[in-house]
């Protein structure tokens, strides 16, 4: 499909550390994160939310690392050095600003984005997307006062899939969050959204909520940083 207003595209981003979190020590001896760990862009991935070619690419950019990598937080990325070194790398690489031009273009055609914990990701590559061309999985799927649900959860439950095993990869969580959407509106057609996300969380509380418990990979990323 052409990039045009109301056009649904599946996105997700991938992060590295570019440093540490500085730590610090109250007057109790207990230390606290006074300046979180700095992180920069290292992967975007578009695909295509309808249509004869749905679930397919048309967006897969490793960002070029111009500083030092700090830590790929392989486990959260799905990254490992090499990746983003257009001498060693089996990757498409690419300068940021040209990934951003690209994500630029798709925003001001009047594409929706949809993702999950898409919030915090557009935050990180500093990017503004209009309100109304974003739908966040996480927030779809969430009653108020309770715990946000992972994709890896949302995945399994609502559409058996196992994603996310021992590492990431974008294009499959933008393709996961595209299928949530299409599911989030069959429920909601035949009226059974809400019971069905009361289930889930039931289900959860039973079972246990598996994956992490926290809307976006930076935060997880950024706890395990911490805890490193």
């Amino acid at each position: 499909d052409t990039p045009g207003p109301g056009v649904l595209l599946g996105i997700d981003a991938e992060f590295v550390s570019l440093a540490p979190p500085i730590m610090s020590t109250r007057d109790d001896g207990t230390e606290y994160e006074s300046v979180p760990a700095r992180l920069g862009l290292a992967r975007v991935s578009v695909v295509r939310g309808h249509g004869d070619k749905k679930l397919t690419p048309i967006i897969d950019d490793y960002i070029r690392a111009v500083e030092p990598v700090h830590d790929y937080l392989t486990r959260f990325s799905g990254l490992v050095p090499g990746d983003l070194d257009p001498a060693t790398s089996r990757h498409f690489i690419t300068q940021l600003k040209h990934a951003y031009l690209k994500l630029r273009y798709l925003i001001d055609a009047g594409c929706i984005f949809v993702g999950h914990g898409l919030k915090q990701d557009f935050k990180m590559i500093n990017i503004v997307v209009p309100p109304e061309q974003v739908i966040d999985t996480v927030e779809l799927f969430h009653f108020k006062r309770q715990r946000k649900l992972s994709l890896k959860f949302l995945a399994t439950y609502l559409l058996g899939e196992d994603i996310q095993g021992e590492t990431h990869d974008s294009i499959e969580d933008a393709r996961t969050a595209v299928k949530l959407y299409e599911k989030y509106l069959d429920l909601q057609a035949r009226g059974e959204f809400e019971s069905e996300l009361l289930e889930i969380y039931r289900f959860g509380k039973k079972y246990g909520f598996k994956g992490e418990s926290k809307d976006d990979d930076v935060s997880k990323a950024n706890e395990g940083l911490m805890s490193a």
